[in-house]
């Protein structure tokens, strides 16, 4: 889950594709050639899973990612919280406490973060 609420711009990024390509870490996207090509990854410019820093996905041997069940788990509460109704299920609901307060808590970080940037960094 954290993967997917602080870095949302790797968490479906194709880490084999990234491998070859360069993205635009900013954006998320593929950078591009003045062809509309993906930009090709130079030897002597790493991956981010190959750098100090990392990825926060991980690497492509060892993915940072949701289980195809937990990703069913999460995908069945934005649909459920989008519509504002949850079945009865105790499954269900032990699944939406323990999702909405990792929500709750990366949405505190977000604005935390956000606040700390218009105080330039205090």
């Amino acid at each position: 889950m954290e993967l997917l609420l602080f870095h949302p711009k790797v968490a479906f990024r194709d880490c084999e594709h990234c491998l070859d390509f360069v993205y635009n870490e900013e954006t998320g996207q593929t950078r591009v050639t003045s062809r509309g090509e993906c930009c090709k990854r130079l030897p002597t410019v790493p991956a981010p899973c190959r750098t100090s820093k990392g990825c926060p996905k991980g690497t492509p041997e060892n993915q940072n990612v949701l289980s195809e069940k937990n990703m069913r788990a999460y995908q069945h509460w934005k649909e459920c919280k989008a519509i504002g109704q949850f079945p009865d299920d105790p499954t269900v609901r032990r699944n939406a406490v323990i999702i909405q307060e990792l929500t709750d808590i990366a949405a505190e970080q977000r604005q935390f973060q956000v606040m700390s940037a218009m105080m330039g960094g205090r």
